[in-house]
C-alpha cells in the first residue's frame, strides 16, 4: 500500500530519481576518490605496491550503510535547486531512506525525500497552474503499458483525482517537468560537486580498523620525525 500525502501531516513523503551506487557516477566517483587516496598515502608514507593494494581492497569494508546515508544527505537539498530556481518556492527537502528492488544485472535503487507539507501544497498549485501540460505528457509517457511494463497507474493526468490524494510516486512523477534527463541530474554542478566534497571526507570511515590504525600510526610517526627535525 503507497503512503498517502495528507495535509494534517507535517511533511510529505516523495519518491525521486537516484541511480543509486551501484554502476553509477556515484560508484565511478567513489572508485576515483579512491584511487587518489591511495596514491596519496603511498607518496606520503612509501609503502610498496602490494601493500598499495591491500589498502585500496579494505576501503568500503564497514559502515557502509552510514556512509550512503551521509552522501544521500548530501545529494538532496542539492537535488531540489532546479526545482527551486524554476518555481521560485523554496524546498526543505530532507533525505528520509533508501530501499532496494532486484534486478538481473544491479540493484535498482528507490530514493525517499521529506518536504514539508505546506512547500509541497506551494509546489504542485505552482506545477498546475503552470506547468499542467507537460505533467500530462509526462504522465502519459511513463505509464502507458509497453511490452514487459504494465503500470500501475492511468497514463490519463486527468483520472488521478486531487493531488492531495497522490502517494509518494505520484508527487514524484510530478516533479519530473523540472528536469530534461532521465536520471534528474543534467548540469546541477553543485549537487555534483558537493556529493564529491561528501565522498572525499567520508571515505575514511569506510576502511576496515586495521588499516586505519596501520596509516595513523605511519601518520603520527611521520609527524614525529618533523618534530624532531625542527629541533636542529
Amino acid at each position: 500500500m503507497f503512503k498517502q500525502l495528507s495535509f494534517i501531516m507535517s511533511k510529505t513523503l516523495i519518491e525521486i530519481p537516484f541511480c543509486g551506487f551501484d554502476y553509477s557516477w556515484i560508484d565511478q566517483e567513489i572508485d576515483h576518490q579512491i584511487e587518489r587516496d591511495v596514491d596519496y598515502f603511498q607518496e606520503e608514507y612509501g609503502y610498496d605496491d602490494d601493500k598499495k593494494d591491500d589498502i585500496r581492497t579494505s576501503f568500503y569494508s564497514q559502515n557502509i550503510d552510514e556512509f550512503q546515508e551521509k552522501v544521500c544527505q548530501t545529494y538532496v537539498p542539492n537535488w531540489v535547486i532546479p526545482i527551486e530556481e524554476q518555481s521560485g518556492i523554496q524546498l526543505d527537502a530532507t533525505f528520509e531512506s533508501i530501499s532496494y528492488q532486484s534486478h538481473p544485472i544491479y540493484r535498482l535503487t528507490r530514493m525517499f525525500i521529506e518536504i514539508p507539507t505546506s512547500q509541497v501544497t506551494e509546489l504542485m498549485n505552482w506545477i498546475f497552474d503552470n506547468k499542467y501540460e507537460e505533467l500530462e505528457n509526462i504522465v502519459l509517457d511513463r505509464f502507458t503499458v509497453r511490452d514487459g511494463y504494465y503500470p500501475h497507474y492511468s497514463n490519463n493526468l486527468k483520472e488521478w483525482g486531487h493531488y492531495s490524494e497522490w502517494d509518494h510516486n505520484q508527487i514524484g512523477t510530478a516533479l519530473l517537468i523540472f528536469f530534461d534527463d532521465s536520471d534528474c541530474i543534467g548540469d546541477n554542478y553543485q549537487l555534483l560537486e558537493s556529493v564529491s566534497e561528501t565522498i572525499s571526507c567520508e571515505l575514511w570511515s569506510t576502511l576496515d580498523d586495521e588499516t586505519q590504525e596501520y596509516l595513523n600510526d605511519l601518520s603520527d610517526k611521520k609527524e614525529a620525525e618533523k618534530a624532531q627535525l625542527s629541533l636542529f
